[in-house]
Protein backbone atom coordinates (compact mmCIF):
# COMPACT_ATOMS: atom_id res chain seq x y z
CA UNK A 1 0.00 0.00 0.00
CA UNK A 2 1.28 3.22 -0.71
CA UNK A 3 2.81 6.28 1.47
CA UNK A 4 0.70 8.91 -0.94
CA UNK A 5 0.77 9.69 -4.33
CA UNK A 6 3.52 12.48 -4.51
CA UNK A 7 4.53 13.05 -8.06
CA UNK A 8 3.89 16.50 -8.80
CA UNK A 9 5.26 16.57 -12.33
CA UNK A 10 3.19 17.81 -15.06
CA UNK A 11 3.54 17.35 -18.83
CA UNK A 12 2.89 20.48 -20.90
CA UNK A 13 0.98 18.41 -23.60
CA UNK A 14 -1.66 16.82 -21.00
CA UNK A 15 -1.57 19.42 -18.25
CA UNK A 16 -2.76 16.72 -15.94
CA UNK A 17 -3.61 17.94 -12.43
CA UNK A 18 -0.87 16.99 -9.68
CA UNK A 19 -2.58 14.98 -6.50
CA UNK A 20 -0.28 15.03 -3.28
CA UNK A 21 -1.88 12.87 -0.43
CA UNK A 22 1.81 12.26 1.48
CA UNK A 23 0.24 14.06 3.93
CA UNK A 24 -2.43 12.26 4.94
CA UNK A 25 -0.38 9.36 5.87
CA UNK A 26 1.09 8.90 9.02
CA UNK A 27 4.22 8.63 7.62
CA UNK A 28 4.40 11.82 6.55
CA UNK A 29 1.86 14.26 9.15
CA UNK A 30 2.70 11.90 12.17
CA UNK A 31 -0.30 9.62 14.35
CA UNK A 32 -3.14 11.84 13.29
CA UNK A 33 -2.80 10.41 9.25
CA UNK A 34 -3.97 7.37 8.62
CA UNK A 35 -1.46 4.60 7.65
CA UNK A 36 -0.09 1.98 5.30
CA UNK A 37 -2.00 -1.05 7.00
CA UNK A 38 -5.13 0.51 7.80
CA UNK A 39 -5.55 1.65 3.94
CA UNK A 40 -4.64 -2.08 3.30
CA UNK A 41 -7.22 -3.49 5.33
CA UNK A 42 -9.85 -1.69 3.33
CA UNK A 43 -8.88 -3.15 -0.03
CA UNK A 44 -11.64 -5.48 -0.05
CA UNK A 45 -14.33 -2.38 0.84
CA UNK A 46 -12.15 0.01 -2.08
CA UNK A 47 -12.58 -2.97 -4.55
CA UNK A 48 -15.98 -3.48 -4.18
CA UNK A 49 -16.51 0.40 -4.04
CA UNK A 50 -14.84 0.48 -8.04
CA UNK A 51 -16.73 -2.67 -8.86
CA UNK A 52 -19.95 -0.44 -8.08
CA UNK A 53 -19.32 2.45 -9.50
CA UNK A 54 -18.35 0.26 -12.52
CA UNK A 55 -21.26 -1.90 -13.02
CA UNK A 56 -23.56 1.44 -12.34
CA UNK A 57 -21.78 3.32 -15.25
CA UNK A 58 -22.34 1.23 -17.79
CA UNK A 59 -25.75 2.79 -19.30
CA UNK A 60 -24.99 5.89 -20.64
CA UNK A 61 -27.30 8.16 -19.33
CA UNK A 62 -29.70 5.69 -18.39
CA UNK A 63 -26.91 4.04 -15.74
CA UNK A 64 -27.11 4.54 -11.86
CA UNK A 65 -24.22 6.87 -12.08
CA UNK A 66 -25.55 8.69 -15.02
CA UNK A 67 -23.26 11.67 -14.23
CA UNK A 68 -19.82 9.99 -14.17
CA UNK A 69 -20.67 9.72 -18.08
CA UNK A 70 -21.84 13.24 -19.26
CA UNK A 71 -18.35 13.26 -20.01
CA UNK A 72 -18.14 10.55 -23.17
CA UNK A 73 -22.42 11.48 -23.77
CA UNK A 74 -22.53 15.20 -23.31
CA UNK A 75 -20.85 15.75 -27.19
CA UNK A 76 -23.42 14.28 -29.19
CA UNK A 77 -25.59 16.86 -27.58
CA UNK A 78 -23.76 20.05 -28.27
CA UNK A 79 -24.84 21.23 -31.46
CA UNK A 80 -28.66 22.16 -29.41
CA UNK A 81 -26.95 23.18 -26.60
CA UNK A 82 -24.89 25.65 -28.39
CA UNK A 83 -27.84 26.43 -30.87
CA UNK A 84 -29.25 27.71 -27.30
CA UNK A 85 -26.58 29.08 -26.03
CA UNK A 86 -26.47 31.37 -29.44
CA UNK A 87 -30.21 32.54 -29.09
CA UNK A 88 -29.91 33.89 -25.79
CA UNK A 89 -26.39 35.37 -26.58
CA UNK A 90 -28.84 37.95 -29.03
CA UNK A 91 -29.69 39.67 -25.45
CA UNK A 92 -27.30 41.62 -23.46
CA UNK A 93 -28.85 40.99 -20.14
CA UNK A 94 -29.89 36.56 -19.40
CA UNK A 95 -31.08 35.95 -16.08
CA UNK A 96 -30.45 32.70 -15.31
CA UNK A 97 -33.57 31.10 -12.53
CA UNK A 98 -32.39 28.13 -10.25
CA UNK A 99 -30.77 27.19 -6.97
CA UNK A 100 -28.12 24.93 -5.77
CA UNK A 101 -27.25 21.84 -8.26
CA UNK A 102 -28.89 24.09 -11.27
CA UNK A 103 -26.85 27.24 -10.29
CA UNK A 104 -23.60 26.24 -8.49
CA UNK A 105 -21.81 24.75 -10.59
CA UNK A 106 -21.96 27.35 -13.88
CA UNK A 107 -21.29 29.72 -11.66
CA UNK A 108 -18.13 28.75 -10.50
CA UNK A 109 -16.81 27.65 -14.04
CA UNK A 110 -18.03 31.13 -15.19
CA UNK A 111 -16.02 33.00 -12.17
CA UNK A 112 -12.63 30.33 -13.05
CA UNK A 113 -12.49 30.17 -16.54
CA UNK A 114 -14.58 32.27 -18.20
CA UNK A 115 -12.56 34.71 -20.45
CA UNK A 116 -11.71 37.78 -19.22
CA UNK A 117 -12.68 40.55 -20.31
CA UNK A 118 -15.16 39.52 -21.52
CA UNK A 119 -15.55 38.82 -25.48
CA UNK A 120 -17.39 41.06 -27.21
CA UNK A 121 -21.28 40.74 -27.26
CA UNK A 122 -21.35 38.38 -24.47
CA UNK A 123 -24.54 39.07 -22.52
CA UNK A 124 -24.46 39.78 -18.55
CA UNK A 125 -25.42 36.62 -17.00
CA UNK A 126 -27.33 37.08 -13.70
CA UNK A 127 -27.99 34.04 -11.34
CA UNK A 128 -31.56 34.50 -9.41
CA UNK A 129 -30.87 32.04 -6.47
CA UNK A 130 -32.39 32.92 -3.49
CA UNK A 131 -35.96 33.97 -2.97
CA UNK A 132 -34.64 37.67 -1.69
CA UNK A 133 -37.54 40.30 -2.73
CA UNK A 134 -35.07 43.30 -2.10
CA UNK A 135 -32.38 41.72 -4.55
CA UNK A 136 -34.91 40.67 -7.39
CA UNK A 137 -36.68 43.80 -6.99
CA UNK A 138 -33.36 45.81 -7.52
CA UNK A 139 -32.33 43.77 -10.11
CA UNK A 140 -35.01 44.16 -12.39
CA UNK A 141 -35.03 47.87 -12.31
CA UNK A 142 -31.92 47.93 -13.97
CA UNK A 143 -33.10 45.74 -16.84
CA UNK A 144 -34.57 46.80 -19.82
CA UNK A 145 -37.56 43.79 -20.69
CA UNK A 146 -36.66 44.11 -24.53
CA UNK A 147 -33.05 42.85 -24.15
CA UNK A 148 -33.33 40.39 -21.02
CA UNK A 149 -34.01 36.66 -21.65
CA UNK A 150 -34.51 34.48 -18.73
CA UNK A 151 -33.37 30.61 -18.44
CA UNK A 152 -35.26 28.75 -16.06
CA UNK A 153 -33.14 25.91 -15.14
CA UNK A 154 -35.69 22.90 -12.04
CA UNK A 155 -34.19 18.90 -12.92
CA UNK A 156 -37.53 18.66 -10.81
CA UNK A 157 -39.47 21.10 -12.91
CA UNK A 158 -41.13 22.27 -9.01
CA UNK A 159 -38.42 23.47 -7.06
CA UNK A 160 -40.64 26.15 -5.23
CA UNK A 161 -37.84 28.59 -4.75
CA UNK A 162 -37.28 28.29 -8.78
CA UNK A 163 -40.78 28.39 -9.52
CA UNK A 164 -41.62 31.61 -7.37
CA UNK A 165 -38.76 33.59 -9.15
CA UNK A 166 -39.97 32.35 -12.13
CA UNK A 167 -43.63 33.41 -11.89
CA UNK A 168 -42.56 36.86 -11.24
CA UNK A 169 -39.97 37.13 -14.17
CA UNK A 170 -42.54 35.61 -16.16
CA UNK A 171 -45.65 38.08 -15.16
CA UNK A 172 -42.50 41.08 -15.68
CA UNK A 173 -41.86 40.29 -19.01
CA UNK A 174 -45.96 40.12 -20.12
CA UNK A 175 -46.41 43.27 -18.23
CA UNK A 176 -43.38 44.89 -20.26
CA UNK A 177 -43.57 42.99 -23.59
CA UNK A 178 -47.36 41.47 -23.53
CA UNK A 179 -48.19 37.43 -23.80
CA UNK A 180 -46.56 36.30 -27.48
CA UNK A 181 -43.55 38.90 -27.41
CA UNK A 182 -42.85 37.43 -23.58
CA UNK A 183 -42.54 33.85 -24.92
CA UNK A 184 -40.37 34.78 -27.11
CA UNK A 185 -38.06 35.83 -24.01
CA UNK A 186 -37.89 32.39 -22.15
CA UNK A 187 -36.02 29.21 -22.17
CA UNK A 188 -36.14 25.78 -20.36
CA UNK A 189 -34.20 23.44 -18.62
CA UNK A 190 -36.08 20.41 -16.78
CA UNK A 191 -36.44 17.00 -16.58
CA UNK A 192 -37.11 15.48 -20.59
CA UNK A 193 -41.19 14.59 -19.57
CA UNK A 194 -41.99 15.21 -16.41
CA UNK A 195 -42.84 17.68 -14.00
CA UNK A 196 -44.60 21.73 -14.13
CA UNK A 197 -42.05 23.38 -15.88
CA UNK A 198 -41.88 20.45 -18.69
CA UNK A 199 -45.33 20.63 -18.85
CA UNK A 200 -45.42 24.59 -19.43
CA UNK A 201 -42.72 24.54 -21.73
CA UNK A 202 -44.92 21.93 -23.74
CA UNK A 203 -47.84 24.38 -23.62
CA UNK A 204 -46.00 27.44 -24.41
CA UNK A 205 -44.04 26.01 -27.02
CA UNK A 206 -40.51 27.33 -25.16
CA UNK A 207 -37.19 26.05 -26.25
CA UNK A 208 -36.12 23.54 -23.96
CA UNK A 209 -33.44 20.98 -23.12
CA UNK A 210 -33.71 18.02 -21.18
CA UNK A 211 -31.80 17.39 -17.43
CA UNK A 212 -30.82 13.32 -18.00
CA UNK A 213 -33.77 12.31 -15.37
CA UNK A 214 -30.71 10.32 -13.87
CA UNK A 215 -28.74 12.90 -13.16
CA UNK A 216 -29.45 15.04 -9.72
CA UNK A 217 -28.82 18.71 -9.63
CA UNK A 218 -25.29 18.63 -7.81
CA UNK A 219 -23.99 16.25 -10.39
CA UNK A 220 -25.44 18.41 -13.31
CA UNK A 221 -22.90 20.84 -14.34
CA UNK A 222 -21.88 19.07 -16.91
CA UNK A 223 -25.26 18.08 -18.57
CA UNK A 224 -27.06 21.38 -20.33
CA UNK A 225 -27.53 22.85 -16.81
CA UNK A 226 -23.88 24.07 -16.54
CA UNK A 227 -22.98 23.94 -20.07
CA UNK A 228 -26.05 26.41 -21.36
CA UNK A 229 -25.04 28.98 -19.63
CA UNK A 230 -21.01 28.54 -20.25
CA UNK A 231 -21.48 28.60 -23.83
CA UNK A 232 -23.15 31.91 -23.68
CA UNK A 233 -20.05 33.21 -21.65
CA UNK A 234 -17.85 31.67 -24.52
CA UNK A 235 -16.46 28.90 -22.44
CA UNK A 236 -15.10 26.23 -24.56
CA UNK A 237 -17.29 23.22 -22.96
CA UNK A 238 -15.76 20.80 -26.03
CA UNK A 239 -12.69 21.23 -23.87
CA UNK A 240 -14.35 21.39 -20.28
CA UNK A 241 -15.77 17.58 -21.33
CA UNK A 242 -12.74 16.44 -22.44
CA UNK A 243 -10.82 17.29 -19.21
CA UNK A 244 -13.41 15.31 -17.57
CA UNK A 245 -13.57 12.53 -20.10
CA UNK A 246 -9.39 12.69 -19.03
CA UNK A 247 -10.13 12.29 -15.37
CA UNK A 248 -12.34 9.58 -15.75
CA UNK A 249 -9.73 7.80 -17.50
CA UNK A 250 -7.38 7.88 -14.96
CA UNK A 251 -9.92 6.54 -12.54
CA UNK A 252 -10.72 3.27 -13.48
CA UNK A 253 -8.29 1.24 -11.55
CA UNK A 254 -9.47 -0.38 -8.04
CA UNK A 255 -5.69 -0.23 -7.13
CA UNK A 256 -5.35 3.16 -4.74
CA UNK A 257 -2.16 3.72 -6.41
CA UNK A 258 -3.43 4.27 -10.00
CA UNK A 259 -6.94 5.93 -8.73
CA UNK A 260 -6.92 8.90 -7.63
CA UNK A 261 -10.42 9.44 -6.21
CA UNK A 262 -10.55 6.62 -5.21
CA UNK A 263 -7.74 7.08 -2.67
CA UNK A 264 -8.96 10.24 -2.12
CA UNK A 265 -12.20 8.61 -1.22
CA UNK A 266 -10.48 6.32 0.87
CA UNK A 267 -8.35 8.56 2.90
CA UNK A 268 -11.23 10.99 3.78
CA UNK A 269 -13.73 8.13 5.20
CA UNK A 270 -10.86 6.67 6.60
CA UNK A 271 -9.59 9.89 8.63
CA UNK A 272 -13.46 10.61 9.29
CA UNK A 273 -14.00 6.90 11.33
CA UNK A 274 -10.70 6.26 12.43
CA UNK A 275 -9.46 9.41 13.28
CA UNK A 276 -12.67 11.16 13.91
CA UNK A 277 -12.07 13.65 11.93
CA UNK A 278 -15.44 15.54 11.42
CA UNK A 279 -13.96 19.31 8.83
CA UNK A 280 -12.96 19.21 5.59
CA UNK A 281 -11.48 22.06 5.20
CA UNK A 282 -10.56 23.57 1.17
CA UNK A 283 -8.78 26.18 0.92
CA UNK A 284 -7.65 27.08 -2.31
CA UNK A 285 -4.50 29.84 -2.91
CA UNK A 286 -6.77 31.35 -6.50
CA UNK A 287 -9.30 33.68 -6.12
CA UNK A 288 -10.81 32.11 -9.06
CA UNK A 289 -11.82 29.18 -7.12
CA UNK A 290 -14.13 30.18 -4.36
CA UNK A 291 -17.15 29.55 -5.92
CA UNK A 292 -15.75 26.02 -6.72
CA UNK A 293 -15.66 25.47 -3.28
CA UNK A 294 -19.20 26.30 -3.01
CA UNK A 295 -20.30 23.92 -5.17
CA UNK A 296 -17.71 21.46 -3.75
CA UNK A 297 -19.61 22.17 -0.24
CA UNK A 298 -22.54 21.09 -1.83
CA UNK A 299 -21.60 18.04 -3.36
CA UNK A 300 -20.00 16.49 -0.57
CA UNK A 301 -22.60 17.80 1.96
CA UNK A 302 -25.57 16.21 0.31
CA UNK A 303 -24.17 13.86 -0.73
CA UNK A 304 -22.38 12.42 1.76
CA UNK A 305 -24.28 13.77 4.93
CA UNK A 306 -26.36 10.84 5.80
CA UNK A 307 -27.63 8.25 7.91
CA UNK A 308 -28.99 5.08 7.47
CA UNK A 309 -30.77 3.87 10.60
CA UNK A 310 -31.97 0.17 9.06
CA UNK A 311 -28.51 -1.03 9.30
CA UNK A 312 -28.08 -1.89 12.56
CA UNK A 313 -24.64 -0.57 14.21
CA UNK A 314 -24.76 2.17 11.93
CA UNK A 315 -23.76 5.67 12.60
CA UNK A 316 -23.75 9.40 10.32
CA UNK A 317 -21.67 9.86 7.50
CA UNK A 318 -19.99 12.47 6.25
CA UNK A 319 -17.63 15.68 7.10
CA UNK A 320 -18.44 18.62 7.14
CA UNK A 321 -17.05 20.83 3.87
CA UNK A 322 -15.23 24.68 5.25
CA UNK A 323 -14.49 27.32 2.60
CA UNK A 324 -11.09 28.83 3.60
CA UNK A 325 -9.68 30.78 1.16
CA UNK A 326 -5.75 31.22 0.30
CA UNK A 327 -4.18 33.31 1.67
CA UNK A 328 -7.47 35.53 3.11
CA UNK A 329 -8.25 32.99 5.82
CA UNK A 330 -5.26 32.83 7.15
CA UNK A 331 -6.01 36.01 9.32
CA UNK A 332 -9.26 34.60 9.97
CA UNK A 333 -9.25 30.74 10.54
CA UNK A 334 -5.96 29.72 10.46
CA UNK A 335 -5.77 30.54 14.51
CA UNK A 336 -8.50 28.19 15.05
CA UNK A 337 -6.93 25.50 13.15
CA UNK A 338 -3.70 25.31 14.55
CA UNK A 339 -4.19 25.51 17.99
CA UNK A 340 -8.23 24.49 18.28
CA UNK A 341 -9.27 20.80 18.38
CA UNK A 342 -7.68 18.27 15.80
CA UNK A 343 -10.97 17.22 14.25
CA UNK A 344 -10.37 18.36 10.76
CA UNK A 345 -8.20 17.22 7.50
CA UNK A 346 -7.63 19.98 4.58
CA UNK A 347 -7.49 19.71 1.13
CA UNK A 348 -5.02 22.77 -0.76
CA UNK A 349 -5.26 23.85 -4.22
CA UNK A 350 -2.54 25.46 -5.94
CA UNK A 351 -2.01 26.86 -9.21
CA UNK A 352 1.27 26.22 -10.59
CA UNK A 353 1.27 28.64 -13.59
CA UNK A 354 -0.33 31.92 -13.21
CA UNK A 355 -1.29 33.74 -16.41
CA UNK A 356 -0.70 37.56 -15.57
CA UNK A 357 1.66 38.10 -12.67
CA UNK A 358 2.57 41.37 -11.21
CA UNK A 359 6.29 42.35 -10.50
CA UNK A 360 6.53 43.80 -6.86
CA UNK A 361 7.99 47.79 -7.18
CA UNK A 362 10.09 48.82 -4.44
CA UNK A 363 12.04 52.24 -4.20
CA UNK A 364 14.73 53.40 -1.99
CA UNK A 365 12.70 54.36 0.90
CA UNK A 366 11.10 50.60 0.73
CA UNK A 367 14.21 48.28 0.20
CA UNK A 368 14.98 48.46 4.06
CA UNK A 369 11.60 47.99 5.68
CA UNK A 370 11.09 44.70 2.78
CA UNK A 371 14.50 43.42 1.43
CA UNK A 372 12.69 39.91 1.26
CA UNK A 373 10.27 41.61 -1.83
CA UNK A 374 12.91 42.55 -4.00
CA UNK A 375 13.09 40.95 -7.09
CA UNK A 376 9.71 39.37 -6.45
CA UNK A 377 6.27 38.81 -8.02
CA UNK A 378 2.80 38.56 -6.51
CA UNK A 379 2.78 35.17 -7.60
CA UNK A 380 6.04 34.38 -5.76
CA UNK A 381 4.38 35.94 -2.59
CA UNK A 382 0.78 33.73 -2.56
CA UNK A 383 3.43 30.61 -3.42
CA UNK A 384 5.14 31.57 -0.31
CA UNK A 385 2.14 31.90 1.85
CA UNK A 386 0.73 28.64 0.79
CA UNK A 387 3.67 26.83 1.46
CA UNK A 388 4.17 28.04 4.83
CA UNK A 389 0.25 27.61 5.54
CA UNK A 390 0.52 23.98 4.97
CA UNK A 391 4.05 23.73 6.33
CA UNK A 392 2.54 24.76 9.70
CA UNK A 393 -0.95 22.84 9.25
CA UNK A 394 1.43 19.69 8.79
CA UNK A 395 3.55 20.73 11.91
CA UNK A 396 0.57 21.24 13.68
CA UNK A 397 -0.45 17.41 13.23
CA UNK A 398 -3.10 18.20 10.67
CA UNK A 399 -3.31 15.67 7.63
CA UNK A 400 -3.98 16.98 4.50
CA UNK A 401 -3.68 16.84 0.66
CA UNK A 402 -2.48 18.82 -2.28
CA UNK A 403 -4.04 19.75 -5.62
CA UNK A 404 -1.84 21.77 -7.85
CA UNK A 405 -3.47 23.14 -11.19
CA UNK A 406 -0.92 23.42 -13.80
CA UNK A 407 -2.90 26.16 -15.16
CA UNK A 408 -6.54 27.40 -14.97
CA UNK A 409 -8.34 26.41 -17.83
CA UNK A 410 -11.47 24.74 -18.64
CA UNK A 411 -9.78 21.19 -19.59
CA UNK A 412 -8.01 21.54 -16.28
CA UNK A 413 -11.51 22.51 -14.51
CA UNK A 414 -13.38 19.57 -16.46
CA UNK A 415 -10.52 16.69 -14.32
CA UNK A 416 -11.56 19.01 -11.01
CA UNK A 417 -15.16 18.25 -11.68
CA UNK A 418 -14.65 14.71 -12.51
CA UNK A 419 -12.48 14.72 -9.38
CA UNK A 420 -14.60 15.30 -7.07
CA UNK A 421 -17.62 13.68 -8.27
CA UNK A 422 -15.70 10.30 -8.02
CA UNK A 423 -14.28 10.59 -4.86
CA UNK A 424 -17.76 11.99 -3.33
CA UNK A 425 -19.71 8.43 -4.75
CA UNK A 426 -16.89 6.52 -3.85
CA UNK A 427 -16.95 8.09 -0.17
CA UNK A 428 -21.02 7.16 0.09
CA UNK A 429 -20.38 3.81 -0.86
CA UNK A 430 -17.49 3.28 1.11
CA UNK A 431 -19.31 5.11 3.95
CA UNK A 432 -22.53 2.28 2.67
CA UNK A 433 -24.65 5.10 2.23
CA UNK A 434 -26.61 6.23 -0.99
CA UNK A 435 -24.79 9.48 -2.83
CA UNK A 436 -27.35 10.34 -4.72
CA UNK A 437 -30.67 11.12 -2.48
CA UNK A 438 -31.17 13.34 -0.10
CA UNK A 439 -33.99 12.37 2.07
CA UNK A 440 -33.87 15.07 4.97
CA UNK A 441 -33.48 17.83 2.33
CA UNK A 442 -37.41 16.87 0.93
CA UNK A 443 -38.57 16.67 4.29
CA UNK A 444 -37.63 20.37 4.84
CA UNK A 445 -39.32 21.14 1.35
CA UNK A 446 -42.40 19.38 2.09
CA UNK A 447 -42.88 21.14 5.60
CA UNK A 448 -42.17 24.46 4.13
CA UNK A 449 -45.60 23.50 1.51
CA UNK A 450 -47.28 22.72 4.70
CA UNK A 451 -46.22 26.26 6.08
CA UNK A 452 -47.68 28.08 3.22
CA UNK A 453 -50.88 26.19 3.00
CA UNK A 454 -51.17 27.10 6.46
CA UNK A 455 -51.20 23.47 8.02
CA UNK A 456 -47.45 23.21 10.03
CA UNK A 457 -47.22 20.32 11.79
Amino acid sequence: MPSGNKDLRCSPQTKQLAIDTANFYMEDVGREGISRAELAAQTREIEQAQQRVQDGSRAGLDAEYAALNLAHEMPAQLPQIQEMAADLRRYQDVLVIGIGGSSLGAKALQQAVAPQPPLAGTPRLHFVENIDPFFLQGLLSSLDAGSTAVLCISKSGGTIETVVQYLILRDWLVRQLGGKNAIRHQWVITDPKRGWLRELAERDGLPSLPVPPQVGGRYSVLSAVGLVPLAVLGVDIETLLQGAADNAARCTNADVTANPALEIAALCVLLDTRRNKRTAVMMPYVNRLQLFVDWYCQLWAESLGKWDRSRPGSTPAGTLPVRAMGAVDQHSQLQMYLESRHDKFFTFIELETCEHDLPIPLDGFDVPHFPFLKGRSMAEVIDAEFHATRQVITDAGHPNMTIRLPVLNAHVLGQLIDLYQRTTIYAGLLYGINPLDQPSVEIGKRLAIDYLRGTPR
